[in-house]
């Protein structure tokens, strides 16, 4: 019988399988853990499961990005080399907006004119090598952060910093909250979003967009303030 959020215990896995390489053992194992009990467990709930997912993904961050930084330099170019030296000449004619004009191909392959101007086999082909360069590319990214492990250690750190920073963000909107009680639900429900997202599954929070949600409260709740001062 499946899970009563089986959906969300596989997204669950599925993050859990794409932890990056140099993410600690213990926190793969306990990533896995995790997913194992919730799974097994029928009255786990939605918000239990989000809850992991919040907690492992605020452990992962800082080896994630760094990894990202890391091998991210060049990457789009060395991909679309790759799957292009794979490509039959007869597909590659058809593709004039990437050989030609300089669209990257994952643009490309996302286009109307992707299948507009390929065919079935063509397009089966060109997502064959995509795939097949990712796998090259991941491994070229294993062994660059594992020779430079002094860099990736570093790396790890600021990324760390920089998410301690941001977590003392959304403390500060989350204070924000008591000022006005009129703004209290609105400003919590986006210290909940930027909580959400620590998940694994979500879009990760960023000091620009924290910063933009703090700069804004301050005003309404200054012009809040002078407003209740004249009356």
């Amino acid at each position: 019988m499946a899970h009563p959020n089986e959906e969300m215990i596989q997204d669950f896995r599925k993050a859990v399988a794409q932890l990056v390489p140099l993410t600690p053992k213990t926190i793969r194992d306990e990533a896995m853990q995790l997913a194992d009990d919730l799974a097994e467990n029928e009255s786990s709930t939605a918000e239990q499961i989000r809850q992991a997912l919040v907690y492992v993904g605020k452990k992962e961050f800082p080896y994630r990005k760094a990894y990202q930084e890391l091998c991210a330099g060049d990457e789009e170019a060395r991909l679309q080399e790759l799957v292009l030296g794979k490509l039959d000449e007869s597909v590659k004619v058809k593709m004039e907006p990437v050989v030609k004009y300089g669209v990257h191909i994952l643009d490309f392959v996302k286009s109307s004119q992707f299948e507009a101007l390929l065919s079935d086999d063509d397009r089966s082909q060109v997502d064959r090598e995509i795939h097949a360069a990712h796998d090259v590319l991941d491994r070229q990214c294993d062994e660059r952060a594992a020779a430079r492990r002094g860099t990736y250690d570093e790396l790890v750190a600021r990324w760390t910093a920089t998410q301690e920073h941001i977590q003392q963000m959304i403390e500060v909107l989350r204070g924000m909250a008591d000022r006005d009680p009129e703004y209290r639900d609105d400003i919590l429900a986006r210290v909940q979003q930027f909580e959400n997202g620590w998940s694994m599954v979500e879009v990760d929070p960023t000091v620009d967009d924290v910063q933009k949600e703090i700069t804004y409260w301050t005003g309404v709740l200054s012009e809040d303030d002078e407003d209740s001062a004249t009356e």
